[in-house]
């Protein structure tokens, strides 16, 4: 005898993650590679063009794209860093300010990327298509370069020399 209350059941629908999304989810709960949201760094860059934005830091840079809910904003990792992709104008993080201004790409703000042989970076990058904003410098602790994405948005590239000094992570409170 079926069930009365099949006629209101709905069909089950197979759906298929992307793999990078399933990847990253199966990662978070294993507890592999991601640290807890604590000690998470967040930026937010505005992109004019979201998809030459969210192409430019997973081909060249190796970041993650993990959400993608609209047209106007993307979300992605890197290690410890979490990446918000708006495009200016839209609602949320993109949103003018009460006076009527709009949050625009570039400045002097910048996250910055450690590499373990910046000239062997720099040239890979290069070949790729990468527009940098200066050579190669070396300051006190790092060589450094910085590398800007399709909207002007600056990333520094950077290796440490032997003066380089790092603090030992501290614990989340």
């Amino acid at each position: 005898m079926p069930d009365a209350l099949d006629a209101l059941r709905l069909p089950v629908v197979p759906v298929e993650p992307r793999p990078e999304f399933a990847a990253g989810l199966l990662r978070r709960i294993e507890g592999t590679t991601e640290p807890p949201a604590s000690r998470l760094a967040t930026m937010q860059y505005f992109a004019t063009d979201l998809d030459a934005a969210v192409a430019f830091y997973q081909d060249l840079l190796g970041f993650e794209e993990e959400l993608r809910p609209s047209p106007a904003f993307a979300l992605l990792y890197r290690g410890d860093l979490r990446l918000l992709l708006s495009v200016p104008g839209h609602a949320g993080g993109g949103a003018p300010m009460p006076d009527g201004t709009l949050l625009g790409p570039g400045g002097w703000n910048r996250i910055a990327l450690q590499v373990t042989d910046l000239p062997v970076a720099v040239d890979e990058l290069h070949d790729k298509g990468a527009r940098f904003r200066n050579d190669i410098v070396t300051g006190t602790g790092v060589r450094q370069i910085l590398i800007q994405d399709p909207s002007g948005n600056l990333t520094e590239l950077f290796e440490p020399l032997a003066a380089y000094h790092e603090r030992s992570p501290q614990p989340a409170r």
